[in-house]
């Protein structure tokens, strides 16, 4: 059960032999259905509505199940929530006209698994069964043999004890026993790359981009490299990140920043598994895995048509969320104390501990930039404290004021008044970033500005 629109291998026993169509409109279900048998599908049951298929649910349970949302009576949106009290094991995707990618999106976010788009093509159903087969290897293999993890440094890097992380990284841990594309989504300041990096294990080379920093002018040349006098300024030959790449790891941070002339070309190599260099008349075989890391729900970006659908699918075989610290809150001391014994060795500080205080005020702030500002926090109070003190909420309050509100540092925005009004746009953009730890969609949240703009204005700071 697999094209060319896919990649990854999993066991036998991963695949879907059984898969049930909600669909009213019987043309349209019989398109699905000739699609899932010519994918290797050995059972597909059709309903034409809702109702029918809830009768019959429990005597005759499928692995997988493909629905329309509007149709008569009961819609797709009751089929899913039914499903997600009766059976939520079973997988549901959507399938949606492109008009309407909102609804689907809607759905997904109600407990739905994937959606796909109508009209149907081969690609686009491949892809969703691929990853309803990953994300069910992924499921048994945790339900099975214990996932080895104490002697891993890539793994050990990903810190915090709490559940969610255990669980996030024996994800990982069985992720990489598959070539299949990953999708990793978490706020900034969650530890994209680290997951990254633990997903790459080691083996080859790892390939980090920003998407966010390319413009279309230089993405091709980027990507695929170039010949020597392609263009004004190619004085020599250029080996692209798609190239370099190749036996290991291809890692682009803030996919959901790519323009659209940029994802085009991106899908064709993906697609295509090859690259043409500028000014070549030979094309390049390039394999590599493809990790790609989103700080926003990517499936907003496809229903406002930032996002390509197909190259949603390309990307997302396999899905990882990063929790955001707030919702692990339980992870701030360990956290904390890891980071203060690296900072005083590093800054060759003689505090002893951190106060059980300090702690506890750390635990009641909401970490808008996550793990990344708690670290920064952390740094700055070492670095500031004095060779008579522990750290205390007191050292702490110098640096850093814990406000249940989410409003982070108190150290207040001066300046010289001679600065023109282009310069205090830059300081103070700096300033608000350094405010929320790094936080950069923070930032641009405060400053009204996009991340494009904030970009500049960071460049220009080092000018």
């Amino acid at each position: 059960m697999t094209s060319d629109a896919t990649q990854g291998s999993f066991p036998s026993d991963s695949n879907l032999s059984k898969v049930a169509v909600v669909e009213d409109e019987t043309a349209v279900a019989e398109i699905l259905v000739r699609i899932l048998k010519e994918l290797g599908v050995k059972h597909v049951d059709q309903h034409d509505s809702v109702q029918d298929f809830l009768d019959h649910i429990d005597e005759d349970l499928p692995e997988l199940v493909f629905t329309d949302l509007l149709m008569p009576g009961r819609d797709g949106f009751d089929l899913i929530k039914e499903m997600q009290s009766r059976h939520p094991q079973v997988p549901i995707i959507v399938v949606s006209a492109h008009a309407s990618l909102d609804n689907a999106v809607k759905a997904v976010k109600l407990g739905a698994f994937d959606f796909v788009a109508k009209p149907f093509d081969v690609d686009g159903v491949s892809a969703a069964l691929q990853k309803a087969m990953s994300q069910r290897y992924v499921r048994q293999r945790l339900q099975g043999k214990p996932v080895q993890l104490q002697q891993d440094r890539y793994l050990n890097a990903i810190l915090g004890n709490s559940a969610a992380m255990t669980s996030l990284r024996e994800m990982i841990a069985i992720a990489r026993e598959v070539e299949a594309n990953v999708l990793v989504e978490g706020e900034t300041g969650t530890g994209k790359e680290l997951v990254a990096h633990a997903l790459h294990g080691g083996a080859g080379p790892f390939v980090a981009l920003n998407v966010a920093t390319i413009a279309d002018d230089i993405a091709e040349s980027e990507l695929f490299g170039h010949k020597q006098g392609a263009f004004t300024g190619a004085v020599s030959n250029r080996k692209g990140i798609l190239e370099s790449a190749i036996g290991g790891v291809l890692f682009l941070d803030e996919i959901n920043s790519m323009t659209q002339k940029i994802q085009v070309q991106l899908l064709r190599a993906i697609q295509e598994r090859k690259v043409r260099p500028i000014g070549s008349n030979r094309e390049v075989d390039v394999k590599f895995r493809l990790i790609c890391a989103t700080n926003e729900p990517l499936e907003d970006a496809v229903a406002s048509g930032r996002f390509r659908l197909d190259l949603y699918h390309r990307i997302n075989l396999i899905h990882i969320r990063i929790p955001p610290l707030r919702e692990r809150p339980e992870d701030i001391p360990d956290l904390a104390r890891e980071f203060f014994a690296r900072y005083c060795q590093l800054h060759h500080r003689p505090v002893s501990t951190i106060e059980d205080s300090a702690i506890s005020a750390l635990r009641q702030y909401e970490w808008p930039g996550n793990v990344r500002e708690l670290e920064n926090v952390i740094e700055r109070a070492v670095i500031f404290s004095s060779a008579e003190e522990n750290l205390s909420i007191d050292v702490l309050s110098r640096v850093f004021s814990c406000k249940n509100s989410g409003q982070a540092l108190t150290t207040g925005f001066t300046v010289p008044l001679t600065l023109t009004m282009k310069e205090l746009e830059v300081r103070y953009s700096r300033a608000v970033l350094d405010e929320v730890g790094g936080n950069k969609s923070e930032a641009t949240r405060i400053l009204k500005i996009d991340y494009k703009t904030l970009e500049r204005r960071l460049k220009e700071t080092k000018t």
